[in-house]
């Protein structure tokens, strides 16, 4: 067919025009699947996660989880998919000069503020419920009748507690009137506990039973107290570097599709129901604190993002 030879004869109305055009268009497609020259086929959506995965930040191996799935569901609408995971361990500061960079990293998941939300683009699913608010104390457990013994948030407020210079949670702790001493590190903060700097040291949940375990051989009275707890509304979202417009839609379809149907609450419920029970946390008293650096988009009244330790999964 395709070397028919060509022959000159009068053309007639059908044959000549925008109809002579569109079928030699039609001619011209269907020699081209003939020899295999089909369109070129779409570029992966990349993603290059700025992720940490030792035992401090298992937080950010549930993230992985979460994303890996979102991404998964999404597939059907957006096509296929690549994900790395940057080797480089970056302070929360240069993560965000990086992350508005788009080179080296274009995705990862972080406690929201304002700051955060205008340089990148936020997806606004809290990827762990807001478990990352409830914070329950290490300190030197000699002192837990102390504890014990405190009526209500004014007394807490009178023992001075340790924190990180950089951390999202250290100037709410400060706008709800905490004496605040703060560290470069988190071993230089363990290292001030235990010198007696300040009284309570606050940490997540995880980072709490990991580092009970990591420092009390050099530290042996270290101890998480057993009573108390603070919550500040927290909002960990993934975030997606400013000109990758795609990546994020793509992100947040997934997202919801998870929400929706009950998957984001099974992987929460796996991945964090035995240490919720370890260290008792429905039967913690919870002293709940204002949070006046959440961004005002944050979806607080969508009851669904949020995880409540009163309710029962």
């Amino acid at each position: 067919m395709m070397n028919q030879a060509t022959v000159n004869r009068p053309c007639r109305d059908d044959d000549c025009g925008p109809t002579r055009v569109r079928r030699l268009m039609l001619c011209a497609l269907a020699a081209l699947a003939l020899f295999g020259a089909a369109p070129p086929a779409r570029a992966l959506d990349t993603y290059r996660g700025g992720f940490v995965f030792n035992h401090p930040d298992f937080r950010d191996r549930y993230a992985l989880g979460v994303l890996k799935a979102a991404l998964e569901a999404s597939t059907e609408k957006y096509g296929p998919f690549e994900l790395t995971i940057s080797p480089l361990i970056m302070e929360r500061d240069r993560l965000m000069q990086e992350m508005v960079k788009g080179d080296l990293v274009n995705l990862t998941a972080q406690v929201t503020t304002e700051e955060w939300e205008r340089k990148l683009i936020p997806i606004r699913i809290p990827v762990d419920k807001g478990f990352s608010g409830y914070r329950i104390f290490l300190i030197d457990g000699r002192r837990q009748g102390q504890f014990s013994a405190v009526g209500g948030l004014p007394q807490l407020r009178e023992l001075a507690l340790g924190s990180g210079r950089q951390w999202s949670s250290t100037p709410v702790l400060l706008h709800n009137g905490f004496k605040v001493v703060t560290g470069s590190s988190v071993h230089n903060l363990q290292a001030m506990l235990a010198a007696e700097r300040f009284m309570f040291f606050p940490r997540s949940v995880e980072e709490a039973v990991y580092e009970r375990e990591a420092y009390a051989p050099g530290f042996t009275a270290l101890a998480i107290e057993s009573e108390l707890a603070l919550y500040m509304p927290l909002a960990r979202y993934f975030f997606v570097a400013p000109g990758e417009r795609r990546l994020a839609l793509r992100l947040e379809h997934g997202m919801r599709l998870l929400s929706a149907d009950g998957r984001l609450d099974r992987l929460f419920h796996q991945a964090y129901d035995d240490l919720i029970e370890k260290v008792g946390l429905r039967k913690r008293r919870i002293f709940k604190l204002e949070n006046p650096l959440l961004p005002p988009l944050t979806p607080l009244s969508n009851k669904a993002y949020w995880y409540d330790p009163v309710a029962r999964p």
